[in-house]
C-alpha cells in the first residue's frame, strides 16, 4: 500500500470529480452543484464514522462514538481489496484532516488481491459466485470462514474452486484439526473415566508438545496482529497436526495396556493441547471452538477467555469432560461433481437466479 502511494505522490495527485449528475443519492451541499449528488465513493467513506454513530445512539448511548473517533489511542484497521487502496489510503485520510475534527486517522490497511471464482470475476448480475445465504445452505459458516481465510489472496490473485473447498473442508479441518480433538476427548472419555487423566513424569517428547504449547498464542497472535491471517490460520493447522504426530508417536492405546503412568500423561498433555486449540481457534471458527469448549466442560464461552491461557497447561487432575461428538463433517465423495445442481436447487428454494 505505501508503495502504492508513493508512487501516486509522485507522479502528482490529480483531481477527481466528487459529484455525479445522478438522480439519486445524497444532494451535493454546496454553490453551482445543482441536480447533482455526491460521489458514492466519496460519501461511502464517512459511513464508518456515521455508522459507529447510529449504532451507539441506537444503544441509547449518544456520544460514545467519539471514544472511537477522537481518542488518540483508538485504532482502526481497514480490510479492503486492491481497487479500494485510494479511497482508504489518501482520499479517507485526506477527508479526516480537512474537516479539522481530530478524528482519528487509518492505523492499519490490509489490502489483497483479486478473489476469482471457478477463473471467473464474481459477478452479482451474471449470478457469478455464491451468496451467504447459499453458502450456508452448503456449509456451515465456520467452514467457509477458515475456507476462505485460507485461500485469502494476501500476495496475489488467486482462485476459488469447489475442488479447494473439498480438499480444505475434508483434509485441513476433518483430519487434522477435528481428528486431533476427537480421537484425545473420545479416549479420554472412554479410557479414563470422562475425567483428565493425571500426568506423571514427563519425556522429552510430552516436554516438546507442551513447549509448541506454549509458544502457540504467542506466535498465531502475532500473525494476526500482522494482519496476516492466511498464515495464522495455517499455523494454526500446523499446531493441531503437531498434536496428531504426537499421539500417533506415543500410541496411548498401546501404551495404556502396558505402562499405564505413560498413557495417562500423554492424555493429559494432549488434553491440554485440546484446551489450547480452542482458544486458538476462537477467532477462525467461531463456533466449533465454542463446541470443543464445551466438550471440556470448562463453562462460560471460549469467548471469554484470555488469549495467553492458550499457552498453559492448567487443565487439573480428574476434571470430569462432557460426551465428546465429532466436532466436523466430511464432504461426499461426490460433492464436486454434484455442487452446481444442489446450488441450482437451494437457488430455486431461495427465489435466485441460476448461475450464468
Amino acid at each position: 500500500i505505501k508503495n502504492y502511494c508513493k508512487m501516486w505522490f509522485k507522479e502528482g495527485l490529480k483531481a477527481r470529480s466528487i459529484t455525479r449528475d445522478n438522480s439519486w443519492g445524497i444532494p451535493a451541499p454546496f454553490p453551482g452543484a445543482s441536480g447533482k449528488t455526491i460521489y458514492v465513493w466519496f460519501e461511502a467513506l464517512l459511513g464508518y464514522l456515521s455508522a459507529t454513530k447510529e449504532y451507539f445512539i441506537k444503544k441509547g448511548f449518544e456520544d460514545l462514538w467519539l471514544e472511537y473517533w477522537l481518542n488518540k489511542d483508538s485504532k482502526t484497521v481497514y480490510f479492503i481489496g486492491k481497487d479500494n487502496i485510494p479511497f482508504h489510503a489518501i482520499i479517507l485520510p485526506a477527508m479526516l484532516m480537512a474537516s479539522g475534527e481530530g478524528y482519528v486517522l487509518p492505523w492499519q490497511i490490509s489490502s489483497v488481491e483479486f478473489l476469482m471464482f471457478e477463473g471467473q470475476a464474481f459477478s452479482k448480475s451474471r449470478g457469478i459466485g455464491v451468496w451467504i445465504d447459499e453458502a450456508l445452505e452448503i456449509a456451515p459458516a465456520d467452514y467457509w470462514r477458515f475456507a476462505l481465510i485460507l485461500m485469502r489472496p494476501e500476495t496475489r490473485d488467486l482462485n476459488f474452486t469447489w475442488e479447494s473447498f473439498h480438499r480444505i473442508v475434508n483434509a485441513e479441518i476433518n483430519d487434522n484439526l477435528g481428528n486431533f480433538v476427537h480421537r484425545t476427548l473420545s479416549f479420554i472419555y472412554s479410557r479414563f473415566d470422562a475425567k483428565i487423566p493425571k500426568p506423571y513424569e514427563l519425556d522429552d517428547r510430552d516436554r516438546s508438545m507442551l513447549y509448541k504449547l506454549k509458544f502457540a498464542p504467542k506466535n498465531i497472535g502475532a500473525l494476526i496482529e500482522d494482519l496476516k491471517l492466511k498464515a495464522a490460520a495455517e499455523s494454526l493447522l500446523e499446531f493441531s497436526s503437531s498434536g496428531n504426530q504426537y499421539l500417533n508417536d506415543k500410541a496411548p492405546w498401546r501404551t495404556i495396556k502396558e505402562d499405564f503412568e505413560v498413557a495417562s500423561t500423554t492424555m493429559w498433555v494432549a488434553a491440554n493441547v485440546v484446551k489450547s486449540l480452542a482458544i486458538l481457534m476462537a477467532p477462525f471458527m467461531p463456533f466449533s471452538a465454542d463446541k470443543v469448549w464445551y466438550y471440556l466442560n470448562l463453562g462460560g464461552s471460549v469467548h471469554e477467555v484470555c488469549w495467553d491461557d492458550a499457552s498453559k497447561a492448567d487443565l487439573q487432575y480428574g476434571h470430569r469432560i462432557n460426551k465428546p461428538e465429532p466436532l466436523f463433517t466430511k464432504f461426499p465423495d461426490d460433492f464436486v461433481k454434484t455442487i452446481n445442481d444442489r446450488l441450482k436447487d437451494v437457488r430455486m428454494r431461495l427465489k435466485r437466479p441460476e448461475l450464468a
